[in-house]
């Protein structure tokens, strides 16, 4: 397979046409280059080394530091600055069919396409300086160089490494488009653009319409970490399953004490399952007036995704309850094969939070009521609260219970599961106290921060504040 024109001429005519409709590069950027290829001599050969005078040397050095305060290169040189433009693109057809579709469905013509385009890419890169910072394995954040007994590392989901193989692989390869493959896997491993590497997202909506933000720092935890309620989590698992094999999931509410884990449990089956294709939408409340928007963003890609209402909490006059309702089920438009929606509350009736009862007999059953109420004087109190629908306002603000079929209880652990757990959590962050030190340190620092209830996360803050005195007496 030939890698075409690579002549100076031709990257000069193919970067002005690729760059018109698959753009990679700024405004900015793209002048910088089209500045360097017209300052390049028309008649040097990409692999001529023709002695230069000591005037052209300067030129050529002043382009070059014009490339590199123009373009974004402070972690790779500049040669590798378009093929990595390239794996983080989202702007070519190719890409997105494969991000959201897989290999299998794309248009065999839209890979020749791309073959086509990666080599007209590939006539620009030859003749760009091979100049700049050193190839790294992506930048890190502050945030990992801090230490944290429960962080697991570098998530199985980063891109990073696969990103620097592929890299070395345009750097190596004499024709690009043959790399048209390899290129697809790793975009269905991993995805494109912004939310390539992210596992979750952020339901956001304004006044142009919906869209869904990438988390990039998704608080993953380890499933096997939870203590107790082993056969409830069993059942929210079969049910994410149900979702990963293509069946109709049910909408599940998560429901039980503060701190137990419910929240947990949904990153927890997040974490373990993402490599099935498995995804997690947060939706805040203030994107509660957009949730229809939600079935257009995610019907027809290949991923299933879990939209998380955690803590939810419902006003008896809230106005989006109705919208919540009619969304989860009971609207016109089906709701997509590929998104269940687990909420998480600490009470297991949504609405109805304040005991709240309709006065009086109910309106079609008067004549069950005792003859004392029904002959009772019209001046009554009671008579006078009497609402006639106030069952029929009660039993429309239920509804949005009957919105989840699933309700499961995630409870507060056993005490002999919460000393285990506690002990896990220290053994995890390398706290080696002897248990029942440990444990008696546990029992001063909770009564003395006030921790009444004694949950997951009660266990994880305990950790957390004896892990730096630890880890710095251990050096």
């Amino acid at each position: 397979m030939g890698t075409g024109d690579l002549s100076l001429p031709a990257a000069r005519r193919t970067f002005e046409v690729v760059s018109s409709y698959w753009p990679l590069l700024s405004t900015a950027e793209c002048t910088a280059i089209r500045q360097w290829l017209a300052s390049l001599d028309h008649t040097h050969d990409l692999d001529a080394q023709q002695p230069r005078s000591s005037h052209s040397e300067d030129r050529l050095d002043v382009g070059q530091g014009q490339l590199l305060c123009t373009l974004d290169s402070e972690n790779l040189r500049l040669s590798s600055l378009i093929p990595d433009r390239i794996l983080r693109s989202h702007a070519h057809p190719f890409l997105r069919q494969v991000s959201d579709g897989g290999r299998d469905r794309v248009d065999p013509m839209m890979r020749q396409q791309m073959i086509a385009d990666l080599r007209r890419w590939q006539a620009v890169n030859a003749h760009l300086p091979d100049i700049g910072g050193m190839e790294t394995m992506g930048a890190q954040s502050l945030a990992s160089d801090v230490a944290d007994p429960f962080h697991l590392g570098c998530p199985p989901w980063s891109p990073d490494k696969a990103r620097a193989h592929l890299l070395a692989d345009f750097r190596d390869i004499d024709d690009w488009g043959d790399l048209v493959d390899p290129l697809a896997a790793f975009v269905q491993a991993y995805g494109t653009g912004d939310g390539q590497g992210c596992v979750c997202y952020r339901f956001e909506g304004n006044r142009t319409g919906a869209y869904l933000q990438p988390i990039h720092d998704f608080a993953a935890f380890d499933l096997s970490w939870l203590e107790g309620n082993r056969k409830r989590i069993a059942v929210l698992e079969e049910n994410t399953r149900h979702l990963l094999d293509g069946y109709r999931a049910h909408n599940t509410l998560i429901w039980g004490p503060r701190g137990c884990g419910k929240s947990s449990v949904i990153r927890g089956l997040i974490t373990r399952h993402w490599d099935a294709g498995l995804r997690g939408i947060e939706v805040p409340y203030r994107s509660l007036r957009f949730l229809p928007q939600l079935f257009d963003l995610v019907r027809g890609r290949r991923h299933r995704f879990i939209a998380v209402l955690d803590n939810i909490g419902m006003d008896r006059t809230d106005s989006f309850t109705r919208i919540l309702s009619t969304s989860l089920d009971g609207g016109l438009e089906s709701t997509p094969n590929n998104l269940v929606f687990y909420a998480t509350s600490n009470f297991k009736d949504l609405v109805d939070r304040e005991g709240e009862r309709p006065k009086g007999p109910p309106a079609m059953q008067a004549d069950d009521t005792p003859a004392e109420i029904r002959h009772i004087d019209s001046q009554s109190t009671v008579r006078r609260g009497f609402d006639p629908q106030g069952f029929q306002r009660l039993d429309e603000r239920r509804g949005l219970d009957d919105r989840f079929p699933l309700k499961v209880f995630i409870d507060l652990p056993t005490k002999t599961e919460y000393d285990r757990m506690v002990v896990a959590y220290a053994r995890r962050a390398g706290i080696d106290v002897p248990e029942a030190d440990l444990l008696s340190q546990f029992q001063i620092w909770r009564l003395r921060n006030n921790h009444d209830l004694v949950g997951g996360r009660t266990a994880r803050d305990f950790i957390l504040s004896c892990h730096p005195v630890r880890d710095r007496q251990a050096g």
